[in-house]
């Protein structure tokens, strides 16, 4: 099961997008970026986000799960 947080997203797109949290540290996102528990943005109210999702992070959950499932 992989964490997930509130971050800047990735693309031109304005406003916060959920970020799959790497397992190896807990500070990097699975599309390479680095928000720690602390930043601002994932302190944002639940309610205050979107559906939106980064597209690089929820790539790398697809190939994650493509390799485990072979």
């Amino acid at each position: 099961m992989y964490e997930m947080r509130a971050g800047p997203a990735t693309t031109s797109s304005p406003g916060p997008v959920w970020h799959v949290m790497a397992e190896r540290d807990g500070c990097t996102t699975l599309c390479g970026r680095n928000l720690a528990a602390g930043d601002p943005l994932t302190s944002i109210r639940q309610d205050a986000l979107t559906e939106r999702y980064c597209s690089l992070c929820m790539t790398a959950v697809q190939e994650i799960l493509q390799v485990q499932k072979s």
